[in-house]
């Protein structure tokens, strides 16, 4: 189950025009690049997920573990150096 704190989710859109309930295809996109967050999640693990969105295209998504839950914590589309990591991992042979 996919779950987020709706304050954040309007923050989120508000601040990146990006709606967590928009963005949950990336969890299925086989060339999605995890990226593990150790700077931000003192309490938790975080990862920071690279991959596309059918309505946003290439986005980045941060979420957590809770229990059985997959907790989004933030989206935004993607920056120009994700691109670039995005692409290589879909290029690999």
């Amino acid at each position: 189950m996919i779950t987020w704190d709706e304050k954040k989710r309007q923050k989120v859109i508000k601040d990146h025009g990006v709606d967590f309930e928009k963005v949950e295809d990336v969890l299925d996109d086989p060339f999605a690049v995890y990226i593990a967050d150790f700077e931000h999640g003192s309490s938790e693990e975080r990862w920071s997920i690279i991959g596309k969105s059918a309505e946003y295209g290439l986005v980045a998504v941060v979420i957590t573990f809770r229990d059985d839950e997959i907790r989004l914590i933030t989206a935004r589309r993607a920056e120009p150096w994700m691109v670039r990591r995005y692409e290589q991992k879909r290029n690999r042979p």
